[in-house]
């Protein structure tokens, strides 16, 4: 009899909305406004995130020897390869790579005359170069495998299509075929172009470039026989990475003990993640898009509240007379919380359905990975609800001032 009742119980903060179509639309839109912003910024967060790592996802190896210097994929400093050497013959170590990368300089080749919107011949860009070793690839792409004879002459190089248009590509968009044999200016040198792959090129530049071991040293000075940017170790099957960093790290510090203070060993998984969190937690860029995701939050606890403040000061009458009813103030309060909960949950959906368009939009322009996730689906929806809870919260007190003496 009691559950009965209680599904007979008339919806009031249903029918509160409904009865004013006009001004729950206005509601609506806020309140959308508001979620979009906080699924924007939370794109562009984890674009950010997803950029750090955009070359590590498509390097081979489970573990990776840095120097304690390192500050991001880009600027990782260097270190001597006779660390890479003692930890090629520990025992459960099969082989260990080198890779070599930096920030380099980038003349643009001739502009074509229908480039009206290029840049000028000859101007200065700030490029990724990667090195490898030609017989001991880093990358297992196909189309970067295929083409790696191509790099045995240290001044050619394959040119990432992901750099942007304002490196020179000759169709005025995105390198290609057209592009090969072109010649470019790579640090001191000149460099041809001998083909192009896809990876993607990080958050420090706008450009990447592969070429072999050589024709990096030409080009930066490092000495690549003697010193590396990365050590990338492949572990002999069936090894544990978290097990293999603990015994690897214990093996060097017996047989020398400064080899912790000039190498560190993180798996794989670690340098995607201490990647990810850098970029997030201690650069400009990342701070900026969390703060984006706790204003948009502010603002959109914000709008519900004053749109059910106001709503509770127009209907005080109402709220008095069921008061006066015997409605307690926690069943009059359970209307103003159910009330937000359906705003959030209309609000929600057009807010999610127009932000996947715009990540669209925005990877399309930018060729940042910016992607809608699950976990943003749903952590968003819980914002929702905890921001109109808070809002509704707020909005009680107000509730509070709904005397049945307030009638006379």
């Amino acid at each position: 009899m009691v559950l009965a009742n209680r599904w007979r119980r008339t919806p009031v903060a249903l029918l509160n909305l409904v009865s004013q179509p006009t001004r729950t639309l206005a509601c609506v839109f806020g309140v959308s406004f508001a979620l979009l912003l906080i699924f924007m910024q939370l794109g562009f967060r984890g674009a950010v995130g997803n950029t750090a790592n955009i070359v590590y996802g498509k390097l081979s190896g489970d573990l990776v020897i840095r120097s304690p210097d390192y500050v991001h994929l880009y600027e990782p400093r260097t270190f001597s390869r006779g660390w890479m050497r003692m930890v090629q013959g520990h025992p459960m170590v099969e082989r260990v790579d080198p890779f070599f990368i930096m920030l380099m300089r980038w003349q643009n080749p001739p502009r074509p005359a229908e480039c009206t919107k290029a840049p000028p011949d000859g101007s200065f860009r700030t490029v990724g170069m990667m090195g490898m070793e030609v017989d001991r690839p880093v990358f297992h792409i196909p189309e970067i495998l295929e083409q790696i004879d191509k790099l045995k002459s240290p001044d050619a190089i394959l040119v990432d299509r992901a750099t942007r248009a304002e490196y020179g590509p000759r169709n005025c968009k995105s390198f290609s075929d057209l592009d090969v044999g072109g010649p470019v200016g790579l640090g001191n040198r000149l460099a041809h172009i001998a083909g192009h792959f896809q990876i993607g090129t990080g958050l420090a530049t706008n450009g990447a470039v592969l070429l072999s071991d050589v024709g990096f040293a030409l080009r930066s000075g490092v000495d690549t026989r003697e010193r590396a940017s990365l050590g990338l170790v492949h572990l002999r099957p069936g090894v544990d990475p978290v097990d293999a960093k603990s015994e690897i790290e214990r093996w060097l510090g017996e047989r020398d003990p400064r080899a912790l203070q000039e190498v560190q060993v993180l798996t794989m998984r670690e340098q995607l993640q201490w990647e990810r969190s850098r970029w997030l937690r201690e650069t400009p860029i990342g701070m900026i898009f969390t703060m984006g995701v706790l204003l948009s939050f502010i603002i959109g606890a914000a709008i519900v509240y004053m749109i059910l403040a106001n709503d509770v000061s127009n209907r005080l009458p109402e709220y008095a007379t069921l008061q006066a009813m015997g409605y307690s103030h926690l069943a009059l309060a359970r209307i103003v919380i159910v009330q937000s909960w359906l705003l959030a949950l209309l609000s929600y959906l057009p807010a999610a359905l127009t932000s996947i368009l715009l990540y669209e939009i925005t990877a399309t322009l930018s060729k940042i990975p910016t992607t809608m996730t699950w976990e943003r689906v749903l952590g968003v929806l819980g914002l929702a609800l905890a921001m109109c809870t808070v809002s509704g919260l707020m909005a009680m007190f107000r509730l509070w001032k709904a005397e049945p003496a307030s009638l006379f």
